[in-house]
């Protein structure tokens, strides 16, 4: 093959993956824009999880003609003079960057009035070509509209997810922006719907209160420190308010949302004590540093950093967590996470904790229940030492997920439950596959829900404990998941088995045995955990000297 040189539309559209891989990567783009442009106030429209529509609108500083028309070309910006200025960054992005990749890949309109100008212009780009070039009207700011997304590249559109998920990705974008930026105020409406409605406040803390909500906000535990480079405001969320994946764990380095990364390490090892498996801390990071102390061009999208001495910043968020946790956990020791016997039953009354099948042509024999938690069983190639916990959790998984009916016990005063506002919009999505899980949710305002049925293996325990929580983890599973449905299964599951501890009746043992053997996958528990250790004759013998 001959080496030739590419044409610049090509040249386009492969530069524009580095930056616009989807959706949320044109919401995040144009909204740094917007806020770089000194806006105080940004409106967001998405239509088809922003593969139809995304539109974003700002009254800030607005650009000429012929700001515009270079805006939309490459290696253009207003926010770098020369070199040295790429040591000191101080804003989010470089507006002609993006919107150039932006246009390479969509039908992108741009209206914008700069301050103190009478008059607006409008460009419309198709494929990287300006096709409008005209006057309008407009208020002072700016306004970015794109259209069908890679409709144009349909080998890079195949690999959009659905309208859903790529909604969910871009309310997180938003989200996350919205959470850097307390200061600015925040409209989002998304598929018709009021997602968001949060004016500008004068810190983070009320801006938490608007995207989690005060029950939440109230929780957490403040902390500030200083030290030459450093500025560090940061809230932690206590111990029982940890979350199910890592979807909030929030650093926001001088208004610029990044990963937390391996700098969350040392706050694990503080909350480790208090949190149960599978439990994740909850934080709010917001790090002022001196520019010169950090490099925010190592990643394409910029949402990595790399710090001149991340030990040193890693150290001060070690000692945040430890000062949150320190005065407020004396004593504190996770809940109790075995309910009683009769709570793990099924809710019809008299219904064995077990259906009793009929007694077939076995080929194991029960020997017996060791420290109420392991059932010990004879076959004919060894011994097997079966979990109950996760056996039953196996069968619960596997009928459920099969189509069982589960029960639902309505809650005699339905709960009223407020959740972030991206995460309103998953579980508004979800209502029918929740409903299927017997969570009976009716909307009830932008943000919040009314609980009216809940499973009912599990109401009696929860009613104790409380919805809230429960609820936010499923609003977690769906904002993360691309399968959520299988991920309440196991929830739901691993929380009406029987637990370790439980004595069964002899017959309950022999049932549950049985319905553990007649499963599909019945080595591992649905979260992949073994259940049972097999141990062959032949190296019990061996074993024993025989």
């Amino acid at each position: 093959m001959r080496i030739k040189r590419l044409d610049e539309g090509l040249i386009r559209k492969i530069a524009a993956g580095e930056v616009v891989d989807r959706p949320a990567a044109v919401v995040k783009e144009l909204i740094e824009n917007a806020l770089d442009a000194e806006a105080t106030e940004v409106r967001i429209r998405l239509r088809g999880g922003g593969i139809e529509l995304i539109q974003v609108a700002d009254g800030g500083v607005g650009m000429t003609p012929e700001e515009l028309r270079l805006a939309v070309e490459r290696h253009t910006t207003s926010k770098l003079e020369g070199e040295e200025d790429l040591r000191r960054i101080r804003t989010l992005g470089f507006r002609g960057e993006a919107l150039a990749a932006i246009c390479a890949v969509a039908r992108v309109r741009l209206l914008s009035r700069p301050r103190g100008e009478e008059a607006a212009h409008e460009l419309v780009v198709e494929g990287g070509r300006v096709v409008v070039d005209r006057p309008a009207a407009r208020a002072v700011g700016t306004t970015v509209e794109v259209w069908e997304l890679f409709a144009a590249i349909p080998a890079r559109r195949k690999f959009l997810k659905s309208p859903a998920a790529e909604a969910r990705a871009a309310l997180g974008a938003i989200r996350r922006l919205a959470l850097a930026h307390p200061e600015v105020g925040f409209q989002v409406e998304a598929e018709g719907r009021k997602a968001l409605a949060a004016p500008g406040v004068p810190g983070a803390l009320p801006r938490i209160q608007q995207v989690y909500g005060a029950r939440f906000a109230e929780k957490l535990l403040e902390v500030r420190l200083s030290e030459p480079g450093y500025e560090l405001v940061a809230y932690f969320a206590p111990p029982e308010a940890a979350r199910p994946t890592r979807v909030d764990q929030h650093l926001f380095l001088s208004g610029r949302p990044i990963r937390p990364g391996a700098l969350a390490a040392p706050i694990y090892q503080i909350y480790r004590r208090y949190l149960g498996r599978g439990a994740h801390p909850a934080f709010f990071l917001y790090l002022e540093v001196d520019p010169e102390l950090v490099d925010v061009n190592v990643h394409p999208k910029k949402e990595e950093a790399r710090f001149r001495n991340e030990t040193a910043v890693q150290d001060l968020l070690r000692r945040a967590a430890m000062r949150a946790l320190g005065g407020q956990m004396v004593g504190w020791r996770p809940p109790p996470q075995a309910p009683s016997r009769a709570e793990v039953r099924p809710s019809s009354p008299g219904e064995p904790l077990f259906a009793q099948p009929p007694a077939p042509q076995r080929s194991w024999r029960l020997l017996g229940q060791v420290q109420d938690s392991y059932l010990v069983v004879e076959t004919e190639e060894g011994l097997e030492l079966v979990d109950q916990h996760v056996a039953h959790e196996r069968v619960l998984f596997e009928r459920w997920r099969d189509g069982a009916e589960l029960a639902v016990q309505e809650l005699l005063v339905p709960v009223q439950v407020e959740v972030p506002f991206d995460r309103a919009e998953a579980l508004r999505r979800a209502l029918p596959e929740l409903r299927r899980l017997g969570v009976i949710l009716k909307p009830f305002g932008d943000r919040s829900f009314l609980l009216r049925g809940w499973p009912a293996p599990l109401a009696d325990r929860q009613a104790r404990l409380g919805f809230t929580e429960p609820i936010l983890a499923l609003a977690d599973l769906l904002l993360s998941g691309e399968a959520p449905l299988m991920e309440l299964w196991r929830e739901i599951a691993c929380a009406a088995a029987i637990k370790a501890g439980t004595p069964l009746s002899r017959e309950e043992q022999e049932a549950l045995i049985e319905q553990w053997k007649g499963t599909k996958e019945p080595a591992r528990c649905p979260h992949g955990r073994p259940i049972a250790i097999k141990i062959p004759w032949d190296d019990l013998a061996k074993r024993l000297g025989r």
